[in-house]
């Protein structure tokens, strides 16, 4: 499903931040990355998601070439989960910034309505729903992302640090969550300190350190 192919990426401040990443991850399969604060773990998710363009390699989403596609056939296809949620979220409600998405995708009404209300159940925002997102809690925040992605259902997700802010409770309803992915068949990349919450969902690791990134046994 995703393909990258001798992939370098470097900041102004740092040339070789990655370099030579080749990974192939098939359909339906979950992997964590891992690696040291400052390794370039965020900057691959982001590479993976098109939000960063290579500086040299390609990156293909079902063979073709994330470079190449719109925002809008991106949004579509990878829901990405920043580490501070803060920065996607900008309506005045929950069941606003959960709209927004799907509005882009040009979804019929009645569709639009029915992925909101389960999307706010699933994500236990049934409280909150009409509450502005930023006047909620951290665990609560992160969930409105969350209920973004939850409606728009893409095939491929790319979560970063997923599991910080959540304390048992909101825990409990965001494994439920990606439990309920995997068995849809849905593609997880996920980045994560966390080694309880690796465990219980990835089957499959990726190391980033000293510039490029590995597939660890």
């Amino acid at each position: 499903m995703l393909n990258i192919e001798n992939m370098g990426f470097g900041w102004e401040a740092a040339n070789n931040c990655l370099q030579d990443v080749n990974l192939h991850i098939k359909r339906g399969e979950q992997w964590v990355i891992t690696g040291e604060n400052g390794a370039g773990k965020s900057t691959l998710l982001r590479l993976a998601a098109g939000l960063l363009k290579p500086s040299s390699g390609t990156v293909y989403l079902d063979g073709v070439d994330l470079a190449r596609m719109k925002s809008v056939e991106k949004a579509a296809q990878i829901g990405f989960l920043f580490q501070e949620v803060e920065r996607q979220l900008f309506h005045s409600s929950v069941r606003d910034e959960i709209r927004f998405g799907l509005r882009l995708q040009r979804l019929p009404s009645a569709l639009i309505e029915e992925r909101i209300q389960l999307a706010i159940e699933t994500c236990g925002l049934a409280a909150v729903a009409n509450k502005h997102p930023l006047d909620l809690h951290s665990g609560q925040r992160r969930m409105v992302a969350v209920a973004c992605l939850c409606a728009m259902q893409p095939p491929l997700l790319l979560l970063d640090e997923p599991s910080r802010d959540f304390d048992p409770y909101w825990m409990a309803i965001f494994d439920a969550w990606l439990e309920k992915n995997r068995q849809q068949g849905t593609t997880v990349i996920a980045i994560s300190h966390d080694p309880e919450f690796s465990q219980r969902h990835f089957q499959r690791t990726i190391l980033v350190n000293q510039g490029t990134a590995r597939i660890s046994i």
